[in-house]
């Protein structure tokens, strides 16, 4: 009807100026009403009439704005043509406060400025249509024309400025120029504070501005944006009438920012607060709704309250996959934070499944060469390393880094952590010259990205240094891991740093392969003192020191240094362990091959029957392990002509090393085999066994 009445209102003659206002006013007044009905194309086609009966155009605003002192603060921005925002917003952050054609009506004087006025209001709701249809820069041309026909000093004219700077603002905010759309907002402010046009106005744009503060992501505008926010909401709740929605918005908005903060409690309750006005305006089928509970969801999952986090999501999700369909990308990340709850309580199968439902939508969502995707084939390949599935975790993490090398700069921190962690599924396969590879393409990227001296690239060294050690390739592992040594010097404000700690304890095991004792006691000492100072002598760290230094004087032939030292060792490990950890069970055997080295074969004997005790405790038996001792033992009851419990011992350790498919290295070793003149007597197998 109203398109039929447009055309019949287009067709007739104005008689009179007032014939061509009321005519004016009535396309304004059709326009506005098919806007609110969603009939965006027939609302254009009503403010095209009423543009066509004031005869002006949104291409000449820049020629026709005059320089005055009173436009001089009045920003024109040069957009070329075409193009959609780069960003749609879904969900309501308050940046688009005015976002509805207002009428004429609301205009009431009828002198010479009405012809101006009526000029800007048409013109700005052209730049609503504009901003709903996606055309950026065509509102904006449309706005810069409302903002050179709002001339008047009146009220109503300077809430209209207000509302035409807020929506370029709102245009600068989604096509990525913040700084823009910050200068936009700041002169919002600033007119609302001159003309003193009330608090709602104040409000609005401190909302905004808090936004584009919080999206900056810095320390700095994290807190102002909190400022912001916080003064928004208390103009917003001391306004007659009250906007709820609005409080809600800023509620909502306060709970993200706290949440960037990882103040996953007062993050929870904004959305709460936010979450109960919108649910009693909105109703449990509106998307805004929907919005504030996965932002609630994912505050509860920070907090482990993993129920309420899984029902905030798929309440989402059920209202989502309505309004967006089933692939979306916010439907996608719903399924993600369902997946790692899962993930976090140990139901693999369960997040796998949900980790692909992601996939799937948000491959469909944005197409597979898209950070996104990327990012959920490293949460498979995370959860598939967890689980020990390091050939299905390689080949997500391997498709996700072809995903991110197309989409992300070069050297880009995401690409250098996925490179990363293909370099320790090849370390956890044993497949040292792959993992060597990988590490040193990580270490090259690494320097790009962050220069030769970064405290990163100290960690990469460290796993270089490790396969080259796995390798036997211990110059170039000691190179390695000096290099890492100062790097973290360098970056230490003292020399009491737990990573000096850790990697001198690195270099002292490379100079004990080479059987340079003297200086792997250096670094093992130097490093206890570290690790004794900042974690205190019954950590466990430091058994590991008081081990190494143990092993150290037991191959100089200092046993009785040795033995002092294991049992430091022992007594942390048991502290920390308990009594049948198989880290206990290993310094037990290295005390009792000390005693029996030391000829004390009584105290041999018993240290090792305790081994025995805690390998034949474990829930998965060790049989390499638990052979290994019986046959210590057996040469230490050898010894003392105990040869009941040695030939025990020594049939035992056999049996385990045939059901073991004992190789070279793991055959029977009987100490004075030929000492003491003994032979092995092999019988004839019976034919029938």
């Amino acid at each position: 009807n109203n398109i039929q009445a447009c055309d019949a209102l287009s067709k007739a003659s104005p008689n009179t100026q007032r014939s061509k206002v009321d005519r004016i006013s009535t396309f304004n007044a059709m326009g506005a009403s098919e806007f609110q009905s969603g009939h965006f194309e027939t609302s254009e086609m009503c403010f095209c009439q009423a543009v066509s009966e004031l005869g002006i155009g949104p291409n000449n605003a820049a020629k026709l704005l005059p320089s005055s002192p009173e436009n001089e603060d009045i920003m024109m921005i040069d957009c070329p043509d075409g193009g959609l925002f780069m960003n749609p917003s879904r969900y309501d952050e308050g940046m688009h406060a005015y976002n509805t054609p207002l009428n004429l009506r609301d205009c009431k004087e009828q002198d010479a400025a009405f012809q101006h006025i009526t000029a800007a209001i048409v013109a700005y709701n052209m730049a609503q249509v504009k901003i709903k249809c996606g055309k950026k820069n065509h509102a904006e041309h449309w706005l810069h024309q409302g903002l050179y026909w709002a001339k008047g000093n009146d009220h109503f004219s300077k809430t209209l400025v207000v509302k035409i700077l807020h929506c370029l603002g709102y245009c600068s905010y989604f096509t990525g120029e913040g700084d823009m759309g910050m200068a936009y907002f700041q002169q919002a402010l600033n007119t609302s504070k001159h003309f003193k046009l009330g608090k709602q106005y104040l409000a609005a744009s401190l909302n905004c501005i808090g936004v584009l503060q919080f999206s900056m992501d810095d320390k700095c505008s994290i807190d102002n944006s909190l400022q912001s926010f916080e003064e928004s909401l208390r103009m917003y709740r001391s306004c007659t009438p009250l906007d709820p929605l609005a409080v809600a918005t800023v509620h909502n908005n306060i709970g993200r920012l706290h949440y960037l903060r990882s103040d996953y409690t007062q993050a929870l309750q904004s959305y709460q607060e936010s979450l109960e006005i919108r649910r009693h305006l909105l109703g449990e089928e509106s998307i805004d709704v929907a919005a504030t509970l996965y932002n609630a969801g994912q505050a509860c999952q920070q907090l482990k309250k993993f129920e309420e986090s899984l029902n905030h999501y798929k309440a989402f999700l059920r209202v989502a996959k309505s309004v967006f369909g089933e692939n979306s990308r916010d439907v996608a990340l719903a399924l993600k934070g369902i997946a790692e709850i899962h993930q976090e309580r140990g139901n693999f199968g369960t997040a796998l499944e949900f980790f692909h439902q992601a996939l799937r939508a948000q491959t469909v969502a944005g197409g597979r060469f898209n950070s996104d995707v990327a990012t959920l084939l490293n949460k498979i390949g995370n959860l598939c390393y967890e689980t020990k599935e390091y050939d299905t975790a390689l080949e997500a993490y391997t498709e996700g880094l072809k995903i991110e090398c197309c989409v992300l700069p070069p050297n880009h921190p995401y690409t250098i952590i996925t490179q990363t962690n293909i370099a320790h599924i090849h370390k956890q396969l044993d497949q040292h010259e792959k993992a060597l590879e990988a590490y040193e393409r990580v270490l090259n990227m690494q320097v790009e990205a962050f220069g030769s001296n970064a405290l990163v690239l100290a960690e990469t060294l460290s796993f270089i240094a490790l396969m080259q050690y796995h390798m036997g390739d211990y110059p170039s592992s000691l190179e390695a891991y000096q290099f890492a040594l100062r790097i973290h010097r360098e970056h230490s404000s003292n020399n009491d740093d737990p990573s000096i700690a850790s990697t001198l304890n690195s270099i002292g095991l490379v100079f004990f392969k080479q059987q340079a004792y003297k200086l792997a006691n250096m670094c093992f000492t130097e490093s206890l003192r570290i690790r004794t100072k900042i974690l205190g002598p019954n950590h466990r760290d430091v058994a590991i020191l008081w081990y190494n230094l143990a092993t150290v004087y037991f191959e100089r032939g200092e046993e009785e240094t040795a033995v002092k030292m294991y049992k430091e060792t022992l007594r942390v490990e048991e502290f920390h362990l308990g009594a049948n950890h198989p880290d206990v069970a290993l310094t037990l055997r290295h005390l009792g091959q000390v005693h029996q080295q030391l000829g004390k074969l009584e105290e041999a004997a018993k240290y090792f029957r305790q081994v025995i005790v805690i390998e034949r405790k474990r829930v998965v038996p060790n049989r390499s392990s638990l052979s290994k001792v019986l046959n210590l033992l057996g040469n230490v009851c050898l010894q003392m002509n105990q040869v009941p419990e040695m030939m025990k011992c020594y049939v035992e350790a056999s049996r385990l090393n045939q059901a073991n498919g004992a190789n070279a290295s793991e055959r029977l070793i009987i100490a004075g085999y030929n000492l003491y003149c003994l032979n092995k007597i092999n019988p004839p197998a019976a034919p029938v066994a």
